[in-house]
């Protein structure tokens, strides 16, 4: 009895071993069966990476992610993990993924900046294409295909110490584990197309958060210009609770409450955030009726309040 006691746990130990070595080979063909479905798709030419390894807990880290688009556009992901992640449906009912540290060993893309700022262009000119842009996108989704194809996503990217931005959705009536099955680029935009005729799209919102991004645009701006930054911060305030004055009048208020909010947003080191709850579940189908006799009748308040758009600085 004593030397089964103490083989017991050496036994548990090799078995939870073993058990971790599969998991890793699984991973790798699951990960490969991944990248196959996403070239077939035609949105990818070629994605290889270096290593991809699974936790105890289950979650997957790819590492050295080297990904060329249809666009010819290659770049690298230093680090994608992966977790809660349902292997068992072709389209996963859960998800969430992270993607960190990026760089463009050909070159970034060529970018039309004519409408940017000056300043964006010195920010793009100093990226090496040898380094990592220190950006972090995260994406996660909820799908129950049983409850009306009830989809909900996050997704979010940003800069450490700059800025953040994500945009939340919530949708029925989209069949998004049919769609992955359609190999067909164009043939998968079409039954999309007819598929967002029936969807509901009851919940989106978005928000932007200030994390120094502001603070050193403005610093730049001031610097080529000889000014004071306080200065150039109060004229760009002083436009935005302006806005009212160029919108119809049934949208002044709300016009009024906006820049209100942008205003407090170039303070500084806040939260933006704007959020829609459109009447009829976001039924597309039952608000092209309504919203277009609005827009014809010139009626843009009413559009706001089918909307139900809503808005706020914290």
């Amino acid at each position: 009895m004593k030397k089964i006691l103490i083989a017991l746990p050496v036994f548990i130990i090799i078995a939870i071993a073993g058990l971790y070595f599969y998991a890793n080979m699984q991973t790798d063909s699951q990960i490969d069966l991944y990248i196959e479905r996403a070239i077939a798709s035609g949105a990818y030419k070629d994605i290889q990476y270096d290593s991809a390894d699974i936790a105890v807990d289950g979650t997957i880290t790819v590492t050295g992610l080297n990904v060329t688009d249809a666009a010819d556009i290659q770049y690298l992901i230093n680090k994608v993990e992966i977790s809660d992640m349902d292997f068992l449906n072709v389209f996963p009912n859960s998800i969430a993924i992270s993607a960190s540290g990026f760089s463009f060993p050909n070159g970034l893309p060529d970018l039309d900046t004519s409408t940017l700022p000056a300043q964006w262009d010195s920010l793009l000119d100093t990226i090496d294409t040898t380094q990592n842009v220190p950006v972090t996108i995260t994406y996660r989704h909820q799908y129950d295909p049983a409850d009306n194809n009830l989809f909900s996503s996050e997704i979010s990217f940003g800069l450490p110490d700059s800025f953040d931005f994500s945009m939340d959705s919530t949708t029925r009536n989209i069949p998004y584990e049919t769609l992955s099955q359609i190999s067909d680029p164009e043939a998968a935009q079409a039954a999309m197309m007819a598929y967002l005729m029936n969807a509901e799209i009851p919940e989106l919102s978005f928000s932007v958060s200030d994390f120094g991004l502001l603070e050193a645009l403005l610093t730049n701006q001031a610097m080529q210009q000889g000014r004071n930054v306080d200065m150039i911060r109060q004229e760009i305030m002083s436009m935005t609770q302006s806005l009212f004055l160029f919108v119809p009048a049934d949208l002044q208020a709300t016009a009024i409450d906006l820049s209100t909010e942008l205003s407090s947003f170039m303070e500084g080191n806040k939260t933006f955030n704007l959020s829609m709850h459109p009447d009829f579940s976001g039924s597309i189908q039952q608000l092209q009726v309504p919203l277009m006799a609005a827009f014809l009748a010139g009626e843009y308040g009413q559009i706001v309040d089918i909307l139900n758009i809503e808005f706020n600085t914290n």
